[in-house]
């Protein structure tokens, strides 16, 4: 079987099971962004920072991520919750374009500061898991959500369409080899006409500030990409892990997701 029908039926199957949590409601939908995000700590402790299951920072990690995530989504979800967990991810947005954009490729400092700080990991990567747990305690909250997830994976469908057909000139070489500039552009312009169609029929009005907000998301989760692609580059991986097949691990396929996920329950808060 070809690399190419392997990530296809695997697509397949994710999409299934996320199709399943989702319909079966609220809880079923958290409990699998819980897991997701277990998977994702596990990726990061083990295989960026090469430390073992059974080190501490592993404990502290996933136990400080299933506390909170636990705590507000299960016990105290008001809006102010969702107010403060979106401010602390548009600050970690922030940073990591900061990251992305002014630290320079052959440095160490992201290393050092992990390998120093990896008791941090459960706690940074649960402010992105909450600001996707907090768009299911929102009205109508399984349009919504889907609206996320074709604006984001329509991006990566639609870049790899455009690139591959007609991407000539490099996006940023050193960071991702295979992206290129006119598969960004056309990623993120067919996602964005895309999910407008999809607001319009199905939630409301795609109006000037939704669109120019899903552009600047589109944007966003290109950028994610980037970050994620740095991160591997600085840690000499290529990818988060073996487990999902043809398509590496569980934080390979959501680090865009998560770097919008701010963005965009901020736009569902400011409606």
């Amino acid at each position: 079987m070809s690399n190419t029908q392997l990530r296809i039926i695997s697509a397949f199957v994710l999409l299934i099971i996320v199709a399943v949590c989702i319909s079966l409601g609220e809880i079923s939908s958290l409990l699998f962004i819980g897991l997701i995000g277990v998977l994702v700590i596990d990726e990061v402790v083990v295989n960026f920072l090469n430390f073992k299951r059974s080190h501490f920072s592993y404990y502290i990690s996933q136990i400080s991520f299933l506390a909170g995530f636990g705590y507000f989504n299960f016990i105290d979800h008001t809006k102010n919750f969702a107010i403060g967990a979106n401010n602390l991810g548009l600050l970690l947005c922030a940073s990591l374009l900061g990251y992305l954009f002014f630290t320079k490729h052959e440095s160490s400092k992201i290393q050092n500061f992990l390998g120093k700080y990896s008791l941090i990991v459960g706690a940074v990567l649960l402010i992105p898991f909450l600001n996707l747990s907090a768009l299911i305690h929102e009205p109508d909250w399984q349009l919504k959500l889907l609206g996320l997830a074709l604006l984001n994976f329509s991006v990566d469908t639609a870049a790899w369409f455009w690139g591959k057909n007609f991407g000539k000139n490099k996006l940023w070489p050193k960071v991702s080899p295979k992206k290129t500039i006119e598969g960004f552009i056309g990623g993120v312009l067919s996602a964005v006409l895309l999910t407008a169609v999809y607001w319009s029929v199905f939630i409301g009005s795609a109006t000037y500030f939704i669109f120019s907000t899903f552009l600047i998301i589109a944007i966003c989760s290109q950028l994610g990409d980037l970050v994620q692609s740095k991160f591997k580059r600085q840690f000499d991986i290529k990818d988060s892990s073996n487990l999902i097949p043809g398509h590496g691990g569980v934080y390979d396929r959501v680090d865009s997701l998560l770097f919008v996920a701010p963005l965009y329950l901020w736009l569902i808060l400011k409606l």
